[in-house]
């Protein structure tokens, strides 16, 4: 089973490098697609923190007020 990838930057050399999680490709997929069907809300990109590479974030912003309003995080039991 394939791990879910994404691009990062460095903040200070703007190299570009890419991070593998722990987690799944079809579990990350399957929970934003559930995720995008909530009205009323927009999600933000999926996040991975590079200083906990196991997990992946997801923002929830409330389109009324325009503010965040949840944050979903997947990561694995260790």
């Amino acid at each position: 089973m394939e791990n879910y990838k994404a691009d990062y930057y460095n903040s200070e050399t703007f190299e570009k490098s890419e991070i593998e999680t722990k987690i799944p490709v079809d579990l990350v997929k399957q929970i934003r697609r559930d995720l995008e069907i909530l009205q009323g809300y927009l999600v933000t990109p999926t996040l991975i923190n590079p200083d906990d590479k196991d997990s992946v974030v997801f923002g929830i912003m409330d389109m009324n007020d325009k503010t965040m309003k949840y944050k979903v995080t997947i990561s694995p039991n260790n």
